[in-house]
């Protein structure tokens, strides 16, 4: 008889139970310990133990386990550190560098401001500027076909509708990969590989236009670099050039 009630409906449903509690425990995958972990990086550090269940075959005694885990967080701290100061020098040194490049430009900005005529505005543009700028070649170019003689050595004559085969739609363009126009850089042209265009609006006595400057170094422009700084020394170009061209500036 006691044998017949340890089969009842009781027994049954613990049975039932366990069956199902098995199958939830075979459901559970390793991404999910690995998802949970993920979430909870600091279950393994507040239960050292665990360290020596899941690496038996180490026979890591607890306090080896804690010393273990407590240099694998040291490791990982200092190549974080590590990490953090290089970019933090890296940091610094575009900092350093950006800064220069504002002085040089300023003092490029100044000197074509000052400059007393066509031979000195020459001068600045030609070797003054692609020394300070760290490039190879410098040039403001306009379309016409009536360039005042003296500023024909400085100032190159482009055909109507070339400024903007030149630059397109935008003010500025990036040529990351290209070869010099003549047209554009005169002699320097077998030495363009990368190069970056501004382009300079008509106005105040003065045609269409395009400032570029010209580096060796394919890739040396990038695209998505910003232009700032030589958009405004191509504006500073325009207004020291038209002083002498027209006067009216």
């Amino acid at each position: 008889m006691s044998e017949k009630r340890g089969r009842g409906p009781g027994n049954m449903a613990d049975t039932m139970t366990a069956g199902k509690t098995d199958a939830q425990k075979s459901d559970l995958r390793e991404s999910d310990v690995v998802a949970y972990l993920r979430r909870n990086p600091r279950v393994l550090l507040n239960n050292p133990d665990l360290l020596g269940i899941l690496a038996q075959d180490t026979r890591f005694e607890t306090d080896t386990v804690v010393v273990d885990m407590q240099r694998f967080v040291v490791d990982r701290l200092r190549r974080q550190v590590d990490e953090m100061k290089v970019a933090s020098d890296r940091l610094v040194n575009t900092t350093r560098s950006n800064m220069s490049l504002v002085e040089r430009t300023m003092e490029c900005a100044l000197a074509l401001l000052y400059a007393r005529d066509f031979d000195e505005l020459a001068q600045i543009l030609h070797d003054d500027l692609p020394v300070h700028l760290g490039v190879d070649a410098v040039s403001i170019a306009f379309e016409t076909d009536s360039l005042p003689v003296e500023a024909s050595h400085i100032v190159k004559a482009l055909p109507v509708g070339m400024v903007d085969q030149l630059v397109g739609p935008e003010s500025t363009r990036i040529r990351p990969e290209t070869e010099g126009e003549a047209a554009l850089y005169g002699s320097s042209a077998g030495l363009v590989r990368s190069d970056a265009l501004v382009a300079l609006p008509e106005g105040e006595g003065l045609p269409l236009g395009v400032f570029a400057v010209g580096c060796r170094t394919a890739n040396h422009f990038e695209d998505g670099q910003g232009t700032e700084l030589i958009a405004f020394l191509a504006h500073v170009s325009r207004y020291a050039v038209g002083r002498w061209w027209t006067l009216k500036l």
